[in-house]
């Protein structure tokens, strides 16, 4: 297939999902904008299977609630697959989908308040109708960069996070897919980097090489630069897999720049700075970055809290640690212990986890990063990334 049919393929599953009462079908993301990123199948010959590296983002319009929890539940049902046959990963392969599906259900009244939020810039921007006409687009409302808040770009940040922890052990996986797909990820994260300093100061330039321009300008990560130009090539179509410890070494420098502009945004210390230690009290910052809602708000989730697709803690353990931050904000504090570990800071990993009361009792730091990116993915994402794999 080519890469308009793979799009068509995996328009034609969301479909199946939203059902024959949709009202729209949205286009997002780096497939709306042109700069999605594909490779033909690693192994293959030149001219092989292409395969979309890149996300497919959607948004199903419904014409009402019951109609997008149904949409929910079957998309839900087909991630899952009933325990038989090829997970979902497998069967997404199969259309030339190597990232995810992700397919957000909503009202037209959601689509007219969707909050200013990097995505939401994104569809109003770039978003193209593949169902319903371009009406439907001109709904979103037309934020302005500047009116995306501080919380919204720290949230940014910290689900990058994830999908730094989602990389690092495929990065040398035996699958020649797989080390693509996480330095895929690697690198989106890097050129999210300067996507966050574009934001702050209430700009958004066209295109990764012009953000990352306006981020160098401004002196983002001067001591420590990720590997932008490496995302920018990649982005650019340069899709080539690295020799281990190459792949190792970018890995650690972005997320080494990670850890320091997450930090530097929740107050804490520098960070782990281009040597990559993580600093002697590594996991201090991630306390105060779960406690960062206003109490009220901490006692309010414990108490409303529900997991997109399940998993969620029950009411006992979410009222137990409501002190120490919302469900979302310490499950994305134990994301950054996790990457501070893995960067070097030392004992205490544990200790951290156990104090945000999310990922616990978990062997190692391998274990609690497949359990915090499960928890993720099913409180946050809806199941689109793990479906029932724990």
């Amino acid at each position: 297939m080519d890469a308009p049919e793979i799009l068509e393929a995996g328009f034609r599953l969301a479909r199946e999902w939203a059902g024959p009462d949709r009202l729209a079908l949205l286009l997002s993301g780096s497939h709306a904008a042109g700069d999605a990123v594909w490779v033909h199948s690693p192994g293959a010959p030149t001219g092989g299977p292409l395969l979309a590296l890149s996300d497919l983002d959607l948004y199903a319009v419904m014409p009402d609630r019951a109609a997008v929890r149904a949409a929910a539940k079957r998309a839900r049902r087909w991630r899952r697959g009933n325990g038989r046959g090829p997970d979902a990963t497998a069967r997404l392969r199969s259309l030339g989908l190597a990232g995810a599906l992700e397919v957000s259900f909503l009202t037209p009244a959601d689509l007219a308040r969707l909050p200013a939020r990097p995505g939401t810039l994104a569809l109003r921007r770039h978003g193209r109708a593949i169902d319903g006409g371009p009406e439907w687009i001109a709904r979103v409302p037309a934020h302005a960069p500047r009116e995306v808040s501080r919380e919204e770009i720290l949230l940014l940040l910290e689900n990058r996070a994830f999908e730094l922890l989602l990389a690092r052990p495929a990065l040398l996986a035996s699958d020649a897919l797989q080390p693509l797909a996480a330095r895929h990820a690697t690198l989106k994260t890097a050129l999210d980097l300067a996507l966050v300093t574009c934001l702050e100061f209430g700009v958004l330039p066209e295109g990764a090489a012009a953000q990352v321009a306006y981020a160098r300008g401004h002196g983002a990560h001067a001591a420590a630069e990720p590997p932008w130009d490496e995302a920018i090539a990649w982005r650019a179509g340069r899709v080539e897999a690295l020799p281990p410890d190459a792949a190792r070494h970018e890995w650690r420098a972005t997320a080494v720049a990670w850890l320091t502009a997450w930090r530097a945004r929740i107050g804490g210390e520098a960070g782990a700075g281009s040597g990559g230690s993580a600093g002697a009290n590594g996991y201090a910052p991630a306390l105060r970055a779960a406690a960062r809602a206003r109490v009220l708000r901490r006692l309010r989730q414990a108490l409303e809290f529900r997991a997109r697709a399940g998993g969620a803690p029950g009411l006992i353990a979410r009222l137990r640690y409501a002190a120490r931050g919302t469900p979302q904000h310490r499950l994305n504090a134990s994301a950054a212990v996790l990457i501070a570990e893995a960067l070097g800071a030392g004992e205490g990993w544990a200790q951290a986890l156990e104090a945000l009361g999310v990922v616990r009792g978990a062997a190692d730091p391998g274990q609690a990063a497949r359990r915090a990116i499960w928890l993720w993915d099913h409180w946050i994402l809806d199941g689109q990334r793990t479906g029932d794999r724990a």
